[in-house]
């Protein structure tokens, strides 16, 4: 989809990079949804296969141009009715069939250290057609060796940086120049906590536009705890840059805690402001027909735990733990996660935040003495 924006852009590096370039027009814009798999956090990944069928024939009757259908993983036992896979194969029965299946791209998703990639079969063999690698800092060069092996068996690599905001401007760049020589299809910008703020958004994105060789499409993976995303992922969109742009969503916001960006909202928004063309009755029936009998039986979306988790850079579970305690105000939580060491914001540590409980309520009761 080529983008016309009729709103005024927001200043960028664009025109710079178009003169140097001499490119004349401004970037594409793809949709990736992930219902199937993000959404699977909301239910244990437990969609059924007809859901799952009626799921990706919807988003590809309404032109999303990329589909996410679920986990690639180790060490579970397969089920038609889960997403999650141990072998790209399994997908194909999940996919729609000839033209039903449009023009859409579909791919999986394998978190580095849960997934053997050197078991992947040449991509010529299976029905889908990228992996997105997801991975923490600690493990980004490793994770992107893991990258070459994937890329050299045909697929298209989508590198996923998790809690991107983590990484100094330096290490940022270190990890562009490494993306650089691996030639992915795309490199992300990830939300991973929903915590990122306008400003920081676009200080990632500018050095990625910059830095980032022309042919590697940047993403953006947006989650709402702080109900920024779709505001987020206009400004991407407004800011008229002349790189191809891939952005995640999801139908109704499907997603852990606080959610994503919205499917329906960002296709409207695409279709009224960015000379797209999405279907939007495919979307709404996936809306009706699937997705909200799910949230009646697990309701997702802002709340106060995961808006407090956010604002103190912490995994969403942290904020979850605390709210299932059922003994807390808000400002209570907002104490304990306050006093948390910042090297364990990162990673969830249950025993971590139980101490920290634990010790909160022990001093709570020696000042109530």
């Amino acid at each position: 989809m080529r983008r016309r924006i009729s709103a005024s852009p927001t200043p960028s590096t664009a025109a710079a990079i178009c003169r140097d370039r001499g490119w004349s027009e401004m970037g594409t814009i793809q949709m990736l949804d992930c219902t199937l798999r993000d959404g699977g956090y909301c239910n244990d990944c437990r969609f059924g296969l007809d859901n799952q069928r009626r799921i990706t024939a919807g988003l590809a009757a309404a032109g999303v141009e990329i589909i996410e259908c679920g986990f690639l993983l180790d060490r579970v036992l397969h089920h038609p009715d889960v997403t999650r896979f141990t072998h790209p194969e399994q997908i194909g029965a999940v996919l729609p069939r000839g033209r039903a299946a449009g023009r859409a791209r579909y791919v999986a998703l394998a978190d580095y250290g849960k997934y053997d990639f050197s078991r992947l079969p040449p991509q010529a063999e299976v029905p889908i057609q990228g992996i997105r690698v997801a991975f923490h800092k600690k493990d980004r060069r490793a994770a992107l060796e893991a990258c070459r092996t994937v890329r050299e068996k045909g697929y298209q690599v989508f590198v996923q940086p998790m809690v991107s905001v983590s990484y100094t401007e330096g290490e940022f760049l270190d990890l562009i120049a490494r993306v650089n020589a691996l030639q992915p299809y795309a490199f992300y910008i990830v939300d991973s906590f929903g915590t990122l703020q306008r400003g920081d958004l676009l200080r990632l994105f500018r050095l990625a536009e910059a830095h980032l060789d022309p042919a590697v499409r940047i993403g953006f993976h947006p989650h709402n705890n702080l109900q920024l995303a779709f505001a987020n992922a206009q400004a991407l969109v407004e800011q008229n840059s002349p790189r191809d742009l891939i952005v995640d969503s999801s139908v109704y916001g499907m997603g852990r805690g606080a959610g994503n960006l919205n499917t329906e909202l960002f296709a409207r928004y695409l279709n009224d402001r960015a000379g797209a063309s999405y279907r939007m009755g495919p979307l709404l029936d996936i809306l009706d027909g699937v997705v909200l009998d799910f949230y009646r039986q697990n309701p997702w979306g802002y709340s106060a735990a995961h808006y407090l988790s956010a604002s103190h850079q912490a995994h969403p579970d942290y904020g979850s733990y605390l709210e299932g305690k059922k003994t807390l105000t808000a400002r209570e939580m907002d104490e304990i996660l306050a006093g948390m060491n910042p090297e364990k914001r990162r990673m969830f540590d249950p025993d971590y935040i139980e101490e920290l409980y634990r010790a909160y309520r022990t001093e709570q009761k020696g000042r109530a003495l």
